[in-house]
């Protein structure tokens, strides 16, 4: 028996990145969270944060697991932050994975940058340029798929098409929802890659210290909209970095803000809080340490906004 053993272990890398190809990529979790907001919020409401779909029909795996992962569940908000999808005539296959749900209050889509199919900011390049990066870009870009968005035109294309199968999607602005004898406003921004991106803009219309929940597809805009009143922040785009190694963490994210120190999970931002999920697709099936993920959040009102996060994560 020690003897297999020791025959196994130059195998174990290769099994390694099997798994992390081949399995995890393909293996959804399923998390919820119980989290404390302001008085002024509903007091209770149930959101449902999915991102980073990237659907596309080349990879019918993925979307079977993504439908299976979503069915039969029924929150009151289904909120979707971003890089849904990578070209228009896949938007039927994206809407039949969110019709799995039947949130009571909507669905909400916000844009992101795949869809603008928008380059990445100076200071990613760069740092891609570099050294171990861009020896590992060079070779996860080999796996990547050649499928892309035509720019500006398709992405307001993808927002028509979700429109007409009756999915809002907020492009710089906000929509007012009602339940429990309180209202929300919620703020759809849009990408800040693409160079789109007018948190101003998504909150006109809200009233003065009314509940708000923003979605964002980068994280870097959340202080942002903090300080224009967003209470709880829904971000994507870093998919938790897809790989997460013990101790180290996450070696690759796309974060640009230093100020952002978590590449998935919550972060307290003063009087707001963010959630940046791990995503539930990729465009490199590569993961490791960081499955893809669901995120159930349970919001109750009248506790205090200030509690750590670990007395309300479940």
């Amino acid at each position: 028996m020690a003897f297999l053993a020791l025959a196994l272990v130059p195998l174990l890398p290769f099994m390694l990145l099997g798994y992390a190809v081949l399995g995890e990529p393909y293996r959804p979790v399923f998390k919820r969270h119980r989290l404390p907001v302001p008085a002024g919020w509903p007091a209770t409401l149930s959101i449902l944060h999915i991102s980073d779909l990237h659907v596309r029909r080349g990879d019918q795996r993925l979307l079977r697991v993504q439908k299976e992962a979503l069915q039969e569940l029924a929150p009151d908000l289904l909120c979707v932050t971003g890089d849904v999808c990578e070209k228009v005539q896949d938007i039927p296959l994206l809407v039949d994975i969110l019709k799995q749900v039947r949130p009571r209050l909507g669905t909400f889509v916000i844009l992101g940058n795949h869809e603008h199919n928008a380059p990445a900011p100076h200071r990613i390049r760069e740092q891609h340029r570099r050294g171990l990066r861009r020896v590992i870009g060079a070779i996860l870009s080999l796996f990547g798929p050649d499928l892309k968005s035509d720019g500006e035109h398709e992405a307001h294309a993808m927002a028509d098409a979700l429109r007409a199968a009756g999915i809002t999607v907020l492009h710089n602005e906000g929509a007012r929802i009602q339940t429990h004898g309180q209202t929300l406003w919620i703020a759809g921004c849009d990408s800040a890659w693409a160079g789109h991106a007018d948190m101003a803009a998504a909150m006109h219309g809200r009233r003065p210290g009314e509940a708000c929940l923003a979605l964002i597809h980068e994280p870097d805009l959340a202080f942002e909209a903090e300080t224009l009143g967003a209470d709880l922040i829904l971000a994507g785009h870093t998919h938790g970095g897809q790989v997460k190694l013990p101790v180290v963490g996450a070696p690759y994210t796309l974060r640009v803000d230093p100020r952002i120190i978590i590449a998935s999970g919550f972060q307290r931002l003063e009087a707001g809080l963010l959630h940046i999920t791990a995503g539930l697709g990729h465009t490199i099936p590569l993961r490791f340490g960081c499955p893809p993920e669901v995120v159930w959040m349970d919001c109750q009102a009248e506790v205090p906004a200030n509690a750590e996060l670990s007395q309300f994560a479940a």
